[in-house]
């Protein structure tokens, strides 16, 4: 029998040479983070599985998608190199049809049933979760291991209604853990409405007899549309994501009832953890490796209980990488915010190229833009969409010619270089509604301004030209977030198992 979903997708990735077999021993404490790191900085797009993670008989299995846009174009089935144009056109057509509704099938014919755990033995330490990062998880008296789970998390907001969003779960025992519900996905706004109260709202608003729980799955070992999907803001709110899938695939989604809960997952995953949110029950979370680079604090979240894990008899553990700026989270993040930037553009702008968003710059701080320009003004014009398209998550645009590869740093350099001007070409705006996040941006230092540089117009007086320096150093005497680097000790023993590794393909 020919497999599909996740497994034929692990075949598929085998028979084109793309699935790398790690068959050594490897501690999913740092070791394997900082494997799949070191093989998104060598620009390795091939799909990782681990084979022998110590503490665990389940493999591990990582780089669904990667840090290339290459597997997101053909999870599409869209040209590389029009991928950001062509991937938001696509899912708007699938919208517009309301896509193909998933099917249902029982659960003796479900393989993420083969394996109920419910109580006690609903254990997350029997899963090899990861901790990514050295210092993930600490700073908190939570702290156990810092191991964190980032996978597709599936609710029901309506009767009709299937979202699946991301979030970051943090272990912090073996049956809770604690979830950053990130703000603007499906999910934020179904524990508003099952709380009556958004999540940092004040206490005193709260009305704790009439909130409900709110009941979430963690769908583990699914094929790439799935991870896509939970990432794709574009997908309305009480959407049946599921549908899109399978609009954008040509076939149903075959889904399953959970066991405990009110929530839909796929059949064919490889693991799904049901739980629930109880009304204003938080758990402080430890420091996380952040898609800028450096660890965001500790803070308050709320509190997640597992009510049941089921499964296949012999699983794969997919796990989906945040840590370094490199990687495949942030690159995920960065397509689909090229894709909003892209049709907000078009909208005003028709001449709009391309657009690219860097995963290892903020994954949306820094924007580039190729436009066939026609009038004096438009990269101004697109400097300013894109900056409103992103709600100030933007930080830097940069607008270049249709001749220009955007996603080349040779390429954009060259255009720095040669077509830019500082005192003709540069825009500022001061006090641009920012993001806390940014390390230059916190407290006292205030929201970040916004840089804009265009091919812009006007005289040029012979022999002359502007300088212009840009001071990318820290500033003194400003505390800002803590760096996520490479741990020596951990590269050391990596060292062996990759040179093994590489040995062994």
């Amino acid at each position: 029998m020919t497999e599909t979903g996740f497994r034929g997708f692990l075949n598929d990735l085998e028979e084109r040479g793309e699935l790398w077999r790690i068959s050594q021993e490897i501690d999913p404490l740092d070791e394997i983070g900082a494997f799949i790191a070191r093989a998104d900085y060598a620009h390795i797009e091939k799909g990782l599985l681990f084979e022998n993670p110590k503490g665990s008989d389940i493999p591990v299995f990582a780089n669904t998608i990667g840090s290339s846009y290459k597997r997101i174009a053909e999870a599409f089935d869209v040209p590389l190199d029009a991928a950001v144009a062509s991937a938001g056109e696509k899912v708007m057509k699938v919208l517009r049809s309301g896509g193909i509704e998933p099917e249902y099938v029982a659960r003796k014919d479900a393989p993420c049933k083969e394996v109920i755990l419910k109580g006690e033995d609903a254990d997350l330490t029997r899963l090899p979760i990861l901790r990514m990062n050295p210092q993930d998880g600490t700073k908190t008296s939570a702290f156990l291991e810092g191991r964190f789970a980032c996978p597709p998390a599936v609710s029901k907001p309506s009767q009709n209604g299937r979202n699946i969003s991301f979030h970051r779960f943090e272990i912090t025992g073996p049956r809770e853990g604690s979830v950053w519900i990130f703000r603007g996905t499906g999910d934020a706004r179904s524990m508003e409405e099952a709380w009556g109260a958004k999540i940092d709202d004040p206490s005193s608003s709260w009305d704790t007899d009439k909130a409900k729980p709110f009941p979430t799955a963690f769908v583990i070992g699914v094929e790439p549309h799935f991870i896509l999907a939970g990432a794709n803001a574009a997908l309305p709110y009480n959407n049946n994501d599921f549908a899109t899938i399978g609009g954008l695939t040509g076939k149903p989604v075959r889904m399953v009832k959970c066991e405990t809960i009110d929530v839909d997952v796929p059949a064919d995953a490889e693991i799904v953890i049901e739980g629930v949110y109880h009304p204003f029950k938080w758990a402080k979370q430890g420091r996380f490796a952040s898609f800028n680079g450096f660890y965001d604090e500790a803070r308050r979240r709320p509190a997640f209980e597992v009510t049941a894990i089921t499964m296949r008899k012999k699983p794969i553990y997919q796990h989906v990488h945040i840590g370094r700026p490199l990687n495949e989270t942030n690159n995920i993040a960065a397509f689909f915010r090229g894709v909003r930037v892209y049709n907000d553009l078009k909208a005003v702008l028709p001449n709009v190229v391309d657009v690219y968003v860097d995963p290892s710059a903020g994954c949306g701080f820094t924007v580039h833009v190729k436009i066939d320009k026609r009038r004096v003004g438009e990269p101004k014009l697109a400097m300013m969409r894109a900056y409103t398209a992103l709600q100030g998550f933007c930080k830097h645009v940069f607008v270049y010619d249709k001749d220009i590869d955007i996603r080349e740093p040779h390429e954009r350099d060259w255009a720095l270089a040669h077509r830019f001007m500082a005192d003709r070409d540069l825009l500022i705006v001061p006090n641009t509604l920012g993001m806390n996040i940014d390390p230059l941006a916190q407290g006292k230092m205030g929201m970040p301004a916004k840089l804009g540089v265009h091919d812009g117009e006007g005289e040029i007086l012979l022999n002359t030209r502007t300088f212009m320096g840009a001071d990318c150093t820290e500033p003194l005497g400003l505390k800002v977030m803590e760096r996520v680097v490479p741990d020596k000790d951990v590269e050391a023993r990596i060292d062996s198992v990759w040179s093994k590794a590489l040995a062994a393909q």
